[in-house]
């Protein structure tokens, strides 16, 4: 028979004030699992893993781990050439774990691995960032233009003064236009320097990158 304690109230309780604290740094961040959802799985996670100490059935624990990946795997995504949702991915893997340690009364660990998930995705985000805008990044520019070879010249030259490294080039006519292709490697912010220079030509038909 199933007995729910004033001690399994506060395991539920303290679930949802740690998934909550989790949930909230990925809302504000407008990530598709956010305040409910990471509460949600916490919550989820801390009274299966309740029913699982009650009934002496660790298989209904273990089961946690097969819905968590379930949940991962639904928000990473393919896009722009890079994966992303990884980060979200692993908040609710982790919210999931933290919710089993609860279910399990460590209340202390529970609190304090919540401090150090935190400590990661706050302060690490802005050293992520920091390191993105000084980090080298690989991008292939296409510029398409009209039939004009001293325009080619003049973006050439643009690229070169760029700062960024001009790995490979090469240059296609086609229907009275010209596409040229950089494969290019340097710091973001040079990127995003060359970028809103080509953004501003008026004659550059199309780009991308």
């Amino acid at each position: 028979m199933f007995i729910f304690t004033p001690q399994d109230l506060l395991k539920i309780v303290v679930a949802i004030l740690i998934g909550g604290i989790i949930g909230l740094e990925r809302e504000l961040y407008g990530k598709s699992a956010g305040l409910r959802t990471i509460t949600l799985i916490a919550v989820g996670a801390t009274l299966f893993t309740i029913i699982s100490n009650k009934f002496g059935d660790d298989r209904i624990a273990a089961g946690i781990i097969t819905g968590v990946g379930f949940l991962g795997g639904g928000v990473i995504l393919f896009t722009e050439g890079k994966l992303k949702g990884l980060t979200t991915a692993a908040s609710i893997w982790m919210a999931a774990a933290l919710g089993m340690a609860i279910g399990r009364g460590e209340y202390i660990l529970s609190v304090t691995v919540t401090a150090v998930v935190m400590i990661v995705l706050v302060l690490f985000t802005r050293l992520d960032h920091w390191i993105e805008w000084v980090g080298l990044e690989s991008r292939i520019y296409q510029v398409t233009y009209g039939d004009r070879l001293s325009k080619h010249a003049e973006l050439d030259q643009l690229f070169h003064e760029s700062g960024l490294r001009i790995r490979s080039f090469k240059r296609i006519r086609q229907d009275g236009q010209l596409t040229s292709i950089w494969e290019t490697e340097g710091h973001v912010r040079q990127h995003e320097a060359l970028t809103e220079k080509l953004l501003e030509d008026k004659e550059i038909i199309e780009l991308k990158f």
